[in-house]
């Protein structure tokens, strides 16, 4: 009984031990490489990673490799909250994109525009967008989901920001008509761009939720075509935005 104390504070210095390799690597090395260095069984590194993924201080990357999470990120900058996302969406966009042979974005909202965070082409024509520029919100899908999920204070007052100009016939730049559509869309769960961005766009987006359900990003599919793109395609995205939201440490099925 008396060694008890000592073995629960040893138990707790190798799970820092682990914690601190996995930030410092990054995503690098697999974790079983990363136990094995430790002299950890890996069902018991398992156990700690499990757990720290639960509470937001690690994400998985990729299958068996770890790096920092959202809650450790938010703690230290925007930057880095960005870096978390792109870590744990850029290998399942990148499988989607080439299953469904179109180009996939993942984006967030900041300072009224959506920054494009992960592209990853599929085939087809390409798209405009390159990784780190930044579009107007409301005439995109990503846009359109993100602008959606605010706050009623911070939607209103992006409302009453505008003018909102028409790039397309189809742009809706009426900030009442704009308000009518974002509730469709956090009602639906999804949003589209038909056309209203450039004349040959066309795009389907969907949330991507944190660890407390919050919106911090929303993944997209754009093709260039005479026609909207595939609704059929929305499943695909929903089940790829719950992946990233697993990487993320989202526990539970996706909110309908």
């Amino acid at each position: 009984m008396k060694n008890e104390p000592s073995r629960g504070v040893a138990a707790i210095e190798k799970s820092l031990e682990l914690f601190l390799s996995l930030l410092d690597d990054a995503g690098r090395t697999p974790l079983s490489a990363q136990a094995k260095r430790l002299g950890l069984p890996i069902s018991t590194a398992q156990r700690i990673v499990a757990a720290f993924v639960r509470s937001g201080l690690l994400s998985r990357v990729e299958r068996g490799r770890y790096a920092a999470g959202l809650r450790l990120a938010g703690m230290a900058s925007a930057g880095d909250v960005r870096q978390v996302l792109v870590a744990a969406g850029r290998p399942l966009l990148r499988r989607l994109a080439r299953e469904i042979g179109t180009t996939v974005h993942l984006g967030v909202l900041e300072g009224d525009m959506v920054t494009y965070l992960v592209k990853e082409h599929g085939g087809g024509p390409p798209v405009l967008t390159r990784e780190m520029i930044q579009l107007e919100a409301y005439c995109s899908g990503i846009g359109k989901v993100l602008l959606a999920h605010l706050d009623d204070a911070a939607r209103d007052a992006y409302l009453a920001a505008g003018p909102f100009v028409a790039l397309t016939d189809k742009t809706t730049t009426d900030p009442d008509a704009l308000r009518a559509v974002l509730g469709r869309i956090r009602a639906q769960g999804y949003a589209v761009d038909d056309a209203e961005l450039e004349d040959d766009l066309y795009c389907l987006a969907v949330p991507v939720r944190g660890p407390g359900g919050e919106v911090l990003a929303a993944l997209s599919a754009s093709s260039r075509s005479n026609a909207p793109i595939d609704p059929a395609l929305l499943g695909r995205l929903q089940t790829c935005a719950t992946s990233v939201e697993r990487r993320l440490g989202r526990p539970g099925p996706r909110p309908t």
